[in-house]
């Protein structure tokens, strides 16, 4: 008798525990199609249309974009999805107004004085189980190595997750 009351005690118990999974599975996470690097290219647009005429501009966003291109090429798109997606369920399994969407607009390396550092800069929305939806305007207090950021895999991913993650933690989405 113990036996079965024993085993019908642990079959609720796994019922229970998982009874808030099934919330957390339904997160979504768009990225933004490209990541966006903004450097000195397009300060040399000037200088360079001075020196061969109107081209000199689009020489110089070119120089961007293919950075950006190179910094994209070393990251793994769905790894960064399915690691944000982790960071939200970390943090809906501890509220009830929980994350159901995260739409990330544009994430951003933007030069910052030298040609060796570069700052973050996220803009998204988040949507609430709730259906009300907040904006995300953030801007990474730390500077990154612009080398590593080029030439390591998956270090963009990195700074973007964890970048996402403080945000989630320290409940600056927005007032909920």
């Amino acid at each position: 008798m113990k036996y079965r009351l024993i085993i019908f005690l642990f079959i609720i118990i796994n019922l229970f525990g998982c009874a808030n999974t099934n919330l957390n599975s339904n997160v979504t996470v768009k990225l933004p199609e490209h990541i966006i690097y903004s450097g000195k290219g397009l300060a040399a647009s000037a200088a360079l249309m001075g020196a061969i005429g109107p081209s000199g501009i689009a020489i110089g966003a070119a120089i961007d974009i293919g950075i950006g291109k190179d910094i994209q090429s070393k990251n793994d798109r769905h790894r960064l999805q399915a690691e944000i997606k982790k960071a939200v369920n970390v943090h809906n399994s501890l509220e009830v107004n929980v994350i159901k969407n995260i739409d990330l607009e544009e994430i951003k390396f933007k030069q910052k004085g030298s040609d060796k550092f570069v700052i973050l800069i996220i803009n998204g929305v988040v949507t609430f189980s709730t259906g009300k939806q907040c904006i995300i305007n953030a801007k990474s207090d730390e500077s990154y190595e612009f080398t590593k950021l080029k030439n390591k895999k998956n270090y963009a991913n990195e700074i973007v997750i964890n970048k996402v993650a403080s945000i989630i933690k320290s409940r600056r989405i927005c007032q909920i």
